[in-house]
């Protein structure tokens, strides 16, 4: 019986440490920047999968893409521009990919300053802008902004889709409260 309660015991000690350690982990892992490939397109997961307590696209907030044309012209440069309003929102999070209807990168993004930042993902060659810390700031009350620029393929007549998510966090430094945005957007080549 004595052996029997203290397995128990340790067990359930163990049990209560796997919980705790994911919860440090989705909380303290990703401080300067989101996991990469949480955009939503192409079956990735979005922001939601560790923020996972509020409704999704919640609808007293907002993400817009501004700068993209409906019809692209190949080889191109378009300034675009992450809009992210919410109502009592303290920081501010992004992710964006742009890719054809195939999944592959569909020309190439550039970080226009210290708010952004790129990183690709080495299996898929995708890149990715997102948010750096200095970029989780706001820009004035209930919003966030974030500019990257967009280089249009040279070759070829695909739709582009601009995957984006954002995060509008409350800045408790959990993964509670926030309200996670998600939303496609589509270039068509001229």
């Amino acid at each position: 019986m004595g052996r029997r309660l203290i397995w128990l015991i340790l067990s359930g000690s163990f049990g209560v440490i796997l919980v705790l350690s994911h919860l440090l982990k989705t909380t303290l892992a990703y401080p300067e920047h989101p996991p990469l490939a949480h955009t939503g397109g192409f079956g990735e997961p979005t922001c939601q999968q560790c923020h996972f307590d509020q409704t999704l696209n919640d609808p007293e907030g907002s993400l817009t893409l501004e700068g993209l044309p409906e019809t692209y012209t190949a080889g191109t440069s378009y300034r675009l521009t992450v809009n992210l309003r919410r109502p009592n929102m303290r920081k501010g999070g992004f992710q964006l990919a742009a890719r054809f209807k195939t999944g592959k990168q569909a020309g190439s993004l550039r970080a226009v300053d210290e708010r952004v930042e790129l990183v690709q993902e080495v299996s898929s060659e995708i890149q990715y802008a997102q948010h750096t810390r200095a970029g989780t700031s706001l820009v004035s009350s209930d919003m966030a902004r974030w500019t990257v620029e967009w280089m249009a393929p040279t070759t070829g007549k695909e739709i582009v889709i601009f995957n984006v998510v954002a995060n509008a966090a409350n800045d408790d430094a959990s993964q509670f409260g926030d309200y996670i945005y998600v939303r496609d957007f589509l270039s068509k080549a001229k």
